[in-house]
Formats: C-alpha cells, structure tokens, sequence
C-alpha cells in the first residue's frame, strides 16, 4: 500500500503545473486589442499625443491589453484587406480609406483651434528681407519648397490653395519636395535653398519659441487673422488627426460596439497636457476627399498634356524649323550687327565663364568646409550620446524583466522612471550641446567645484552600469574651475569608460581618481590596474578614427582633448613607472580665469 501512494504522488506531481496554468488562462482572460498609428516624423506633438492616449486607455479600459503598433502611411493603406482593429492617422490618409469601411471614433484638435474641422492649415513662409514676395501672387515662378505631396496633409492644403490661385499654369510636380521631417522645409529657405515654403500651421512659431530658428527670419505669406485657429495660417482650415475604427459599424458585434463606446468615453478624459493635441467629436473629412481629388484630377490634366508634347514634339521641332526657313529672309538684312555683336557676346561670355569658374571653386571650398564640419559633429553626437542611450536600455530591460516576473513593485518603478528622465534629459542636453556648436555659440561656463564634479559624474557612471564599480577618490581640497558642466561629464565619464574598459577583467578591478594642484592649474589623474600598455599605443590614442576596441570610432580622447582645450587646459596621456596607462586632465584655476580676464 504504501508503494502504490507513493506511485500516486508522483503521478500527480506532473499535473499540477498544468492545471495552475488552466486556472490562470481561464481565470485571468487579457484580450489584446491593436493599434495602428501612423509614423510621424513631422510633429512630435502629435507622437506624444499618442503615447499619452494609449497609456490613458490601459489606464481606464484595464480588462483590455491596448497593443500599439507603428506603421508607415504606405503600410497603413497596404493593410486595407486584414486591418487593425482601430488605427491613429491624418485626415488625409483617412480619406483614402473611408470606401473600405473605416469610420471615425474621436478626433485631434489643436488646442489653438476652435474645433476639429479648424485644426489643420498651410503657412506659405519665406524670408523675412524678401520684399518682392508680399503675397500669395508673388509666388508665382518661384522656388517652392515642400515635405511631401503624399504623406503631408500641410502640403496637399497648400498646393490647393495654388490651384485655386494659379490654375492649370500650377503643377504640383513643380514643387520641390524635400521629405520628412517637416522642418527641412524651414531650414531650407533659411539657407537660400528656395523662395518659398509650404510648412504646417503653427510650425513656425513653435520652432521660434523653442529656439530652433532664429525670432523674426522667416515671415508667413499672406496670413489670415482668424479666430478658427490662432495662429498663422495662408490657407483654409480642414480637420487633423482622428482615431478610427476599421470594421464598418453595421459588421459590429455588441462586445465591439461595447469597447467603441469604452474607448469614445475614455478619449474625453485624456489628460490636457501642455504641447499636446486636445480629442474631440469627429469632424466631417468630406472635405479632405474633396482637396485629394482636385490635387489628383491636376496632376492627371499635367500628366496628360507632358505625354502629349512628348508624343508630338518631333513634328512641332519640324514646323518650328519651317517657320525658320520662311523667316530667314526677314533676318538676313540684321546679320551684320548680330555678327558684330556676336564678338562682344563672346567677349562677354568668356569673362562670365571665368567668373562662374571662380564662384565654382570657391563652392567647392565651402562644401568641404560644411562637409567637415558636419563629420565632427555626427561623430560627435554618435559617440556621446551612447552613454544614455545604453542606460535608457538597460533600465528600461530590467523593469521589463521585473514586470515578466511579476515582482515589479512601485518604488522601484518610480526610481527607475526617474533615472530613465535623467537619461533622456542628458541625450537631450548633448543634443543641445551639438546644436549649438552648430550655431557657433559659446559654452555656458560656471565656477564649479572639481572634486563635487567628479564625485556627480561617478555616481552617475555607477548608475549606468548597474554596479559598484571600485572606484578611489582623493584629493585635499576643492578647486574651483570656470567650466561648462555638461562638457566636463563628458570629459570625465569617458576617461571613466575608459579605465573600466581595460580593467574590468581583472580579479580586482580599481580606478584611482587624484586631484591635485600646481601654481596655476589643477591636475585631475585617472589610473588603473588594467594591463600594461606600450608607448606606441599612447602616442596614437588621441588620434581620430584609431582606437583598440572593435566597436570604437576612435574619437572619444580627440573630442575629450578639444573639449579641455576650449577651456584653456589640455589633456594627455604617459605611462607611469609600471608601464600603466595615466591620463590626466590639466585645467586652470578660478585665479587663473580671472587673471587673463576670461
């Protein structure tokens, strides 16, 4: 008998895993609903927008799992026959799949709009010193400059508007189109790349007030005073943005209909954050097909008279050729003063070719400069900007991790969130940073205190790889320093990478940290008890494009020493009497500063 229990047992230890699994699926049911959103790459207040609606929506509809999948427009369109459920796109995307059944659920809203149907528009913009473009008239034959005829709502507005101006003499295909993201268009007639730009409603001033273009350089064309949108606009007003359903409403069933109405009640207490679009009633996108239609009809009327003239341009060759011939005669008594003339046109030319050749070269001379330029500062941001990016990885896995396993408490999901903002923050800073070295401009310098500094940017080195990294830190006093903050942690935390890089593999890794003073400079060491290094390699690590690591750029120690030169110190690199890599870091004191009246 006790045999057979036992054989009992362990018959039944195999079930038990199944029948808690049973229980769990049964018990606990998530239904998984998509969403499809439109990639944006235009408008980040639309992209924000978004994230916020789907956090809120898991927030108030919890016994739905509310998935949110990015799609291209074309990939939107291309999923017609097998879509999601419901999908987040521009009105005029939405245009094109009304006749597949799709219908609106909620719509954006500009919180400068006075409704939905007022919330999209176009802004003609050109610089402000233009004073041959005053208004929509003066456009004509002008460069104009635009994102996208096919995926740019803004575009498709202002090129009705030309239409209706211009008629069949417009084309939409004598636009130049420079693609996404929006604001290239601003840039581009900034920099004298075309006369005029079609860009959105509102993009101007916000790109103003978040400093990305300089106040007053560009003037909006023909701007309507109007209390629908307040803000600048050249055009008509349409709708924006909506949140569809895909399945036609007839097709619904009552569980369907039921989660529409969730969803439609839940939209109306989206939190109103600042930057953000506003949900509201779906507006009437009868007028987007309308503006889809007349853009297309133009182009097919444009098309059709090209292939004509290229079908019948031999023949019309021919007749010109015999138009020629019978007014040849007419011409013939001028042939003396044009052969005349012909010489001081020749003469005329050639100074014009050679000045052309000067003004070619020297482009040549400022491409390479450009091109320089916009090497050191792609290097740059792709080197710097790894370090929180790799942390913003790494916090975001482990409450993954945590949030799989299901020990994720609420402490730690706050503290990890806040360290992920920090993060963020500094991506954005170093983006900041190359901006403005970009622009020219100066480092904010402030008196700050080496060692508090030093001890800031090792916590946050500690922070970012998730360990108690050995590190020994001496110093008898706190020198001052006039220094950028952000270009001093990106000095200090790449001489940290550095060090763990060679020393990690050790039995007992260890950084050592000096900070110490001599006359007018203090000097901050960075040790190691990593391998012993020759002088050939020391002679080479601060030359770009060389480094010892298979995924080096070989540019960290060149920009770490323009960054210690720009604020009067330097940085070098020497082995010490163990053949053991030092790098040390040479800045003035706050006397010093002041002394030279910096």
């Amino acid at each position: 008998m006790p045999s057979k229990n036992r054989t009992t047992d362990r018959a039944c230890l195999w079930k038990q895993p199944i029948v808690s699994f049973l229980l769990l699926f049964f018990v606990c049911p998530v239904n998984a609903v998509t969403v499809d959103a439109q990639v944006v790459d235009e408008d980040k207040s639309i992209v924000e927008t978004i994230a916020t609606t789907l956090d809120h929506l898991r927030e108030e509809i919890s016994q739905e799992y509310f998935e949110l999948r990015y799609l291209s427009r074309e990939e939107l369109i291309g999923r017609k026959d097998n879509p999601a459920f419901f999908f987040i796109t521009d009105a005029a995307t939405f245009a094109s799949l009304i006749d597949y059944g799709a219908w609106t659920v909620g719509a954006m809203k500009n919180p400068l709009a006075i409704d939905s149907s007022h919330t999209s528009g176009a802004a003609f913009v050109a610089r402000k010193e233009r004073s041959d473009i005053t208004s929509l008239m003066d456009i004509k034959d002008k460069t104009i400059i635009g994102m996208s005829q096919a995926a740019s709502l803004s575009t498709l507005i202002g090129l009705k508007e030309l239409q209706r101006l211009f008629g069949s003499s417009f084309s939409p295909n004598d636009v130049k189109y420079t693609g996404a993201p929006v604001e290239k268009v601003i840039h581009q007639i900034i920099a004298g790349k075309g006369d005029v730009g079609i860009v959105d409603a509102c993009l101007l001033e916000r790109m103003e007030k978040d400093g990305n273009i300089p106040q007053g350089a560009l003037k909006v064309i023909s701007a309507k005073d109007s209390k629908d949108l307040k803000c600048k606009h050249s055009t008509e007003l349409y709708p924006g943005w909506v949140l569809a359903a895909s399945k036609p409403s007839n097709l619904l069933t009552a569980k369907e209909r039921d989660l529409i109405l969730q969803v439609t009640s839940a939209l109306q207490t989206v939190p109103k954050l600042p930057g953000l679009m506003e949900w509201t009633e779906p507006a009437d996108n009868s007028v987007v097909m309308t503006l889809l239609n007349d853009v297309e009809e133009q182009n097919k009327g444009k098309e059709h008279w090209e292939n004509f003239l290229r079908k019948y341009f031999p023949w019309f060759i021919g007749f010109l050729g015999f138009l020629v011939l019978i007014l040849a005669h007419s011409f013939y008594v001028s042939w003396l003063v044009r052969k005349r003339t012909s010489q001081l046109t020749a003469s005329m030319k050639k100074a014009h070719d050679l000045q052309q050749k000067v003004n070619s070269e020297q482009e040549k001379i400022s491409s390479m400069e450009r091109a320089g330029i916009a090497a050191q500062l792609s290097s740059l941001i792709a080197h710097e900007l790894q370090q929180p990016l790799n942390a913003i990885t790494n916090f975001s896995r482990g409450l993954r991790i945590r949030e799989e396993r299901g020990n994720l408490r609420e402490d730690v999901l706050r503290e990890t969130l806040i360290k992920i903002t920090e993060q963020s923050e500094t991506a954005a800073k170093i983006v900041g940073k190359v901006r403005n070295y970009a622009k020219q401009r100066q480092s904010e310098h402030k008196i700050l205190g080496v060692l508090s500094q030093l001890k800031a940017s090792i916590e946050k080195f500690q922070q970012i790889k998730g360990k108690e990294i050995p590190i020994v830190l001496s110093g008898k006093e706190e020198y001052l320093v006039e220094a950028d903050a952000m270009e001093l942690d990106l000095v200090f935390y790449n001489l940290l990478k550095n060090a763990w890089e060679a020393c990690k593999d050790q039995n007992e890794p260890q950084i050592n940290i000096n900070v110490s003073a001599s006359g007018r400079n203090v000097f901050i060491r960075f040790t190691d008890n990593g391998p012993r290094v020759n002088q050939g390699l020391v002679e080479s690590m601060f030359v770009p494009g060389i480094s010892t690591k298979s995924d080096g750029l070989g540019l960290g120690l060149s920009i770490c020493r323009g960054l210690a030169e720009a604020h009067g110190g330097n940085l070098k690199a020497f082995l010490d009497e163990e053949n053991r890599l030092v790098m040390e870091l040479e800045l003035p004191k706050i006397s010093e500063i002041k002394e030279r009246g910096e």
